[in-house]
């Protein structure tokens, strides 16, 4: 990539994560390769470099690199040994920790399952989803009690008028619908807002989503759903108090 700054070009090189594997690594994870081959014993420091690289890192760079072929001092200080247990996992950790003391005395290591593994990487994933539900269910909450208000205080403005129609003959459930064309006026304007917003921010979430597009007509749908159940639920006491609304003690108001 090239970037133009005060008419200079300058070369960007593109970040991505580097793993450092051995052959035989994604049969033991249970990864298919989608077209090539695996890594080989013979591919070692000095023989023809290859490489393996995931669907995203073809889409976003087309080529990419993730290497056998490096000298172990160019790794980092924490390697990840993966292990395919063919015994039971207490006899399997014993031999693996005899391996690596007479490998090295001095090495320190611990053992977890893959369980584990998955679990503290999706540690911080995890909390992001949390935080955001509970924001989102709080904003949710906020939204009702304010409809409520707005329902509330459009109603009592409205008594006399609503009193009068009672008064000339209007049936509760004409009354309801004169409340809720109101109410659905205000959570159409809301919809159309916020799906545009939506729309728009959605692609600041997208590095968090998991087998989920960003811009999902099935949320989003499900999103105005809930929005829409919540908004008649928080109109429906204003709206059926205003249906039985004394029309004398109404018009007597001031």
């Amino acid at each position: 990539m090239i970037a133009i700054n005060d008419g200079q070009m300058t070369r960007i090189r593109p970040t991505f994560w580097l793993n450092g594997t051995t052959p035989g690594w994604f049969q033991t994870m249970g990864m298919q390769l989608r077209s090539g081959r695996d890594f080989e014993t013979g591919d070692r420091v000095g023989s023809r470099p290859v490489a393996i690289v995931n669907e995203t890192f073809v889409r976003r760079f087309m080529v990419g690199v993730a290497m056998a072929q490096r000298k172990p001092s160019e790794f980092w200080p924490t390697v990840m040994l993966t292990v395919n247990l063919a015994g039971t996992r207490t006899t399997v950790e014993r031999d693996v920790a005899e391996a690596l003391r007479r490998a090295d005395p001095a090495i320190a290591f611990t053992f977890g399952t893959f369980d584990q593994l998955v679990e503290a990487t999706a540690t911080q994933e995890r909390l992001i989803a949390l935080v955001s539900a509970f924001f989102g269910g709080l904003a949710l909450l906020l939204a009702a009690v304010g409809l409520y208000g707005v329902v509330t205080h459009a109603v009592r403005a409205r008594q006399k008028e609503i009193g009068l129609r009672i008064a000339l003959g209007a049936t509760p459930s004409s009354i309801l619908r004169i409340v809720f064309e109101s109410v659905g006026l205000l959570i159409a304007a809301g919809l159309a807002r916020g799906a545009a917003g939506s729309l728009w921010a959605a692609r600041f979430v997208e590095a968090l989503l998991f087998q989920l597009a960003p811009r999902d007509p099935a949320t989003f749908g499900g999103a105005a759903i809930v929005l829409i159940a919540v908004g008649v639920m928080a109109a429906w006491l204003p709206a059926y108090r205003a249906a039985r609304i004394d029309p004398v003690a109404a018009l007597r108001t001031e």
